[in-house]
């Protein structure tokens, strides 16, 4: 007869003992069960975890900016974001930015701008520029500049880094400019809609009675 030792765990024990553990959290829309201690830092959730790997570790103490990612609005460096302030929250990583295979304005300006080197800081520039630009549509040079205070590119592209973070903004003005326009319009073609719709509806009550009443 086989011996098993009192503190042996089953292979089905174990799994059950995870997923008891899971926890739920919210990452580009879509949900995920982690079972990491609450105390791990979301940077290494979010690579082994997860697999979302374009979030990078850098430094592990906050300085260089690389692991950044976006939480609840708010730019935070994920090598010193415990797990447990991230559940209930909506994060946002590099990977969460593309649309229907369309980048954001601040990853195509990053290309345009040619800003960057080795690019292993690249993505969390993009992330901190993408958190700047939604509180600051229209930043100066000098407040690009501050916002992007806490990355650090090795390379030196920081002229180009700021260049893009200044084509983006442009481009986001730009697209803003064009929605206000297209919106009246797409009002007036359903008001249109609308009258057309009440013309026929008279037009067929009309037509209803004058037929009841020779009948």
């Amino acid at each position: 007869m086989e011996m098993l030792d009192s503190n042996y765990t089953s292979p089905g024990q174990l799994d059950a003992s995870r997923n008891a553990a899971a926890k739920t959290i919210l990452v580009n829309g879509k949900k995920y069960a982690v079972t990491s201690e609450p105390e791990v830092p979301l940077l290494f959730v979010l690579r082994d975890e997860i697999g979302l790997t374009g979030t990078k570790y850098g430094c592990g103490e906050g300085q260089c900016g690389a692991c950044t990612v976006i939480l609840d609005g708010v730019a935070r460096r994920s090598c010193l974001t415990p797990l447990a302030d991230a559940v209930g929250k909506s994060i946002t990583t590099i990977e969460g930015l593309e649309r229907d295979g369309n980048l954001h304005p601040v990853q195509a300006a990053f290309i345009e701008a040619d800003a960057f080197q080795c690019a292993y800081c690249t993505s969390g520039m993009i992330m901190s520029s993408v958190a700047l630009l939604e509180k600051n549509p229209n930043p100066s040079e000098a407040e690009i500049v501050a916002g992007l205070q806490g990355n650090i590119c090795r390379c030196g592209a920081h002229p180009r880094i700021v260049g893009a973070v200044r084509i983006a903004a442009k481009e986001k003005g730009k697209q803003s400019a064009e929605s206000e326009t297209v919106v009246p319009i797409l009002r007036a073609s359903v008001n249109r809609a609308a009258n057309v719709a009440t013309l026929y509806s008279s037009i067929a009550g009309q037509a209803r009675r004058a037929s009841e009443g020779a009948s």
